[in-house]
């Protein structure tokens, strides 16, 4: 009789790890089907600014894997055909979502892409279940878009000194990261006065709640050094500079750069020396002033000098390395320099 127990209870056993082997075991399609984006339409992704806060819906056919699975389904957009430095839009596990307009604007923006003008993206929609499951990926689509102007909420960094009444979080000491990471950039005009060294210390919150000092090691024109939580004042030589600060490695550093400004009988200094200083916006990544303007004309010059300078030849709102004067009417404008771009802009206000 006990002979007969061990004998059911083996059968038993081995009846119920076929079970669950037959459970564990999943047929993958050798030949899947994947996603096929079909909306928006060819124009769906033309917007204006005023249609910042509306949504584009975009819909797509599901994926087949040949077994029942849990698909996530993302759309993605991309300057090329490579998808590199892609976006993902929406994360859905129906056949359709949206996004809001001002965020794909936002990600425009942030490609380098021209305020507007047209320019072509790549669009895809891609499906994924696990790690263990291959990703596909439908078919590219175009799509023509023109970004609008608004500002970029980059996160900010501080860099309170000497030069900005040890102010953080002042507009003059900022420093953004335009790669949403944890580097932080920007153009600073680090001079006190007639003095020929200035301070500085950088913090990561617009308080002195934590903050950053060293000590600077110059390289010609480049300063380097560390993020010290216990360091001192950083003391660097008076001048503008282009300002790196990585807060995952911990470096800081400081590379001389132009400081622009305007010159012309329509500015408040009219033709002599000193240029009317401009100051970086470093959100706009442009070189910005607002002031009083007279009947007249200007150009932007770099270090008080004419070694380089731009006017506009046509003018068209380009800049011309030594360009023709450009003319003004008197009135109060916000002026803006952009050199990545090569344009300017006289906004009167």
């Amino acid at each position: 009789m006990k002979k007969l127990t061990y004998i059911y209870i083996l059968i038993l056993a081995v009846l119920f790890g076929a079970c669950e082997d037959e459970a564990e075991k999943v047929i993958i399609s050798s030949n899947p089907v994947g996603p096929t984006l079909t909306g928006p339409g060819a124009d769906g992704m033309e917007f204006v600014k005023a249609d910042a806060a509306n949504t584009i819906e975009y819909s797509w056919s599901m994926s087949d894997y040949g077994f029942d699975a849990s698909v996530t389904y993302y759309v993605q957009i991309a300057m090329d055909e490579t998808f590199s430095g892609s976006a993902n839009l929406v994360s859905s596990q129906e056949s359709n979502g949206s996004a809001v307009i001002g965020d794909i604007n936002g990600i425009l923006l942030s490609w380098g892409l021209p305020i507007d003008e047209q320019a072509t993206i790549k669009c895809r929609v891609f499906s994924t279940v696990n790690a263990n499951v291959d990703t596909i990926f439908s078919e590219v689509t175009d799509f023509t878009v023109t970004p609008y102007e608004t500002l970029i909420d980059y996160p900010m960094i501080y860099v309170p000194g000497a030069y900005q009444g040890w102010s953080p979080g002042a507009d003059n000491g900022r420093l953004y990261s335009y790669g949403f990471n944890s580097v932080y950039e920007g153009i600073l005009r680090i001079v006190e006065g007639a003095n020929p060294t200035s301070s500085f210390k950088v913090t990561p919150e617009a308080n002195w709640d934590n903050a950053w000092g060293g000590v600077l090691t110059a390289a010609g024109s480049v300063f380097t050094g560390a993020l010290d939580p216990s360091g001192a004042d950083y003391t660097i030589d008076a001048g503008t500079y282009f300002v790196t600060v990585d807060v995952s490695a911990l470096t800081i550093e400081l590379e001389k750069t132009d400081d622009w400004g305007i010159i012309g009988d329509a500015t408040p200094n009219g033709w002599s020396d000193p240029d009317t200083d401009m100051m970086y916006n470093g959100q706009r990544q442009v070189w910005e002033i607002t002031t009083d303007l007279t009947d007249g004309f200007l150009k932007f010059r770099a270090n008080d000098d004419w070694g380089v300078n731009y006017g506009d030849n046509e003018p068209d709102g380009t800049i011309d390395g030594s360009g023709s004067d450009i003319p003004v009417t008197a009135g109060n404008y916000t002026i803006r320099l952009d050199l990545n771009n090569e344009k300017y802009e006289l906004i009167e206000n």
